[in-house]
């Protein structure tokens, strides 16, 4: 059963969670707000459903100072002292930013740190400030090489954020076939998970949740996946000094890219463009049975101001958990 609750009292119930676990006020809203975020645009998987695990590795865990440790130039290393991935990112994404609106571009790379949850919460920070925002992230070992079944890289998401005047372009993708989230939400709803995407503790298909978390998930589109997952892993890992070979421990890795589009072109010139191309593919010949073409992000968004309007839905089990 699922119960209705608009977002101040979510939110108020995500942060005094986490601060029960020690957190201080300040990281705790900001983790909260990350979470929220999710459940307005309807991305469940990396919603609230990740506060038992965010709490518990929180109060298990020493930590340090989130800090800068090596600066070359627009080229930045950050050590997460161990601490949340949402924190972390949060805060790399704040240093990137302010260094490419006076250099006009920068690249962070993060490692000590754990997972960061909703990709396309920290690029979307950089197109709210007219800035392209791209993120790659160095996850726990789930994806199997192509043609094996055994977990060596992590489901290793991509975001990119592009500031334009119309539709808020925002992709933000995991190169696994089924994600972690997923399979948390599959376990929560008992539902079987479609076939051929996972494999159980001993290499063999499975559609059962709980045996594809113990075991090992394919990457999304055969080999090409598998290729992405790959990279993503050399650049979120070997490159920042975050762990490459599992398993990772809590050593996850990120790498952050933010450009100003005006060191290229005017800005509106820029975001111009992108709007044409945005109303061509809107406005192309589509397959039948299609009403409309949605660009990345637009569906999230679009579910996000119903949410805004109408509240979220948390499930009763969850919530009893948390509160």
């Amino acid at each position: 059963m699922a119960i209705s609750m608009n977002r101040s009292v979510a939110r108020h119930i995500a942060e005094s969670f986490l601060m029960k676990g020690g957190m201080p006020e300040t990281d705790a809203a900001i983790i909260a707000d990350i979470l929220l975020e999710a459940e307005l645009r309807g991305r469940k998987t990396h919603g609230f459903i990740r506060l038992p695990g965010i709490k518990n590795r929180y109060e298990m865990g020493e930590r340090s100072e989130i800090q800068v440790d090596r600066e070359i130039g627009q080229s930045i290393r950050v050590d997460g002292g161990n601490h949340p991935g949402y924190l972390v990112a949060y805060r790399a994404m704040e240093l990137a930013i302010d260094s490419a609106k006076q250099t006009g571009t920068c690249i962070v790379g993060v490692y000590n740190t754990s997972h960061c949850g909703m990709a396309g919460y920290y690029v979307d920070m950089a197109r709210k400030e007219n800035l392209i925002g791209i993120l790659f992230a160095d996850c726990l070992p789930r994806i199997t090489p192509q043609g094996g079944t055994e977990a060596i890289l992590g489901t290793n998401p991509i975001a990119v954020g592009i500031p334009s005047n119309t539709v808020p372009l925002l992709f933000d993708m995991s190169t696994a076939a089924i994600t972690n989230g997923e399979l948390l939400v599959a376990m929560q709803e008992r539902v079987s998970i479609p076939e051929n995407v996972a494999f159980n503790s001993e290499g063999e298909p499975t559609t059962f949740a709980a045996e594809a978390l113990k075991g090992s998930v394919r990457a999304f589109g055969g080999h090409k996946g598998f290729g992405l997952a790959l990279i993503i892993q050399i650049l979120a890992g070997a490159l920042v000094n975050a762990a490459t070979v599992p398993p990772p421990g809590t050593n996850y890795g990120l790498l952050l890219i933010v450009l100003d589009p005006s060191v290229f072109v005017p800005l509106e010139q820029f975001k111009g463009e992108v709007d044409s191309l945005i109303e061509r593919i809107k406005a192309s010949r589509r397959e039948v049975g299609v009403e409309e073409i949605l660009i990345p992000g637009e569906r999230a968004y679009r579910q996000r101001e119903k949410n805004l309007m109408s509240g979220i839905l948390l499930d009763e089990t969850l919530l009893k958990q948390l509160t």
